[in-house]
């Protein structure tokens, strides 16, 4: 199978739904929290309308099936501003990574990863990083991104309040 790598234009928006959908949906069988809210698929292409695509800070890079021309891969990124405090740079973050099940290990996860790569390196920005957050519990996430060089750097804890849900 081959596939194209291309910057997402706005009439991507509603094919791009479904694997936004594949992407919360991974992310809540780990944490339920991350189950969409019923009103998220207009409030998401708005996010993706107005703030995404064409940004001088933001992208979201799609893999497109060659034969049909289906969308099978998203990946969401954006550049981080200095830290204010900490001698943090500017860095980037890559908000949302999915490859539908059915295009998984053809090279299209790190296909994106690769695009990606490109797009903060040419950046105005001096971005020297870039970083990715893994679900706890989500190993083949932990594995695929260090068979890609990324290197763990810290663990996020939370602990609830006794506040009644």
């Amino acid at each position: 199978m081959t596939y194209q790598i291309r910057q997402a234009s706005l009439e991507d928006g509603e094919e791009l739904l479904d694997l936004w959908h594949g992407f919360t949906d991974h992310l809540s069988k780990h944490d339920d929290r991350y189950a969409h809210k019923e009103s998220a698929d207009d409030r998401w292409l708005q996010y993706f309308e107005n703030q995404l695509v064409d940004s001088k800070y933001g992208t979201v890079i799609v893999a497109e099936h060659e034969d049909s021309g289906e969308l099978v891969g998203v990946l969401e990124a954006r550049i981080m501003g200095n830290h204010p405090i900490f001698r943090l740079q500017d860095h980037g973050y890559i908000n949302g990574h999915y490859v539908a099940e059915s295009h998984r290990d053809n090279g299209v996860g790190a296909a994106l990863l690769e695009e990606v790569h490109e797009w903060f390196d040419q950046s105005e920005k001096d971005v020297d990083f870039y970083r990715v957050d893994v679900m706890h519990g989500d190993e083949s996430a932990e594995a695929f991104y260090e068979s890609n060089d990324f290197e763990p750097v810290e663990h996020v804890f939370e602990r609830a309040t006794d506040r009644e849900q």
